[in-house]
């Protein structure tokens, strides 16, 4: 179960979100248990590299991508900070979800034209941060807070993001890998998932 403090989102960002759903035209999603078929381009990549997954199922279908990873953070005078840096959104619907752990609170800043905040405190060690629909572009993200008595602070992270197929069924979609920490990547594309790892 997921807790999070009521959301008391700066009301430009309210307003920038609800121009931009006004020209997003939806696309069908694909049903449950359709046929997807796709793969990666690559499953190591220096970090910084584009990712290319391709495939094909049914025309004209929205597809929802999942890609997970974690990042441990050193713990400084009982602080932690992490920067991800040109973090791109290429697409609405999008969901970001960010957990941290074995903290006392965590603090969620976007640059934009100007940063916005947003404060949680963590409830058995844990806070959480989600947001949705965030408008296309590409950003700079710090995540810092207070924590327990640790060495480390581990950060999961969730990205939702959407890839629509073309009117014969196939799609091909770039992602970024600058933001992505060295290590394993989770992506999660219908009933399959594959790893692919990053390197320095």
């Amino acid at each position: 179960m997921i807790i999070t403090i009521k959301d008391d989102y700066n009301l430009f960002l309210t307003i920038i979100k609800k121009i931009n759903s006004l020209f997003h035209r939806p696309v069908p999603e694909i049903s449950h248990g359709d046929l997807i078929e796709w793969d990666v381009s690559a499953i190591q990549l220096k970090q910084g590299e584009e990712l290319i997954i391709s495939g094909k199922t049914k025309p004209d279908k929205s597809i929802k991508l999942d890609v997970n990873f974690e990042v441990s953070i050193p713990v400084k005078d009982k602080k932690y900070e992490h920067r991800f840096d040109d973090v791109a959104i290429n697409s609405i619907p999008n969901e970001f979800q960010v957990e941290a752990y074995k903290v006392k609170n965590m603090t969620f800043t976007v640059r934009m034209l100007i940063p916005f905040k947003q404060y949680r405190e963590a409830e058995n060690g844990r806070a959480v941060y989600i947001d949705k629909d965030v408008p296309s572009g590409n950003y700079d993200i710090v995540i810092n807070g207070e924590t327990e008595s640790v060495e480390n602070v581990l950060l999961k992270i969730k990205s939702s993001q959407t890839i629509v197929s073309d009117s014969e069924g196939n799609f091909v979609y770039g992602y970024p890998t600058k933001a992505f920490p060295v290590g394993p990547i989770n992506l999660f594309l219908g009933r399959e998932e594959k790893e692919i790892k990053i390197i320095p």
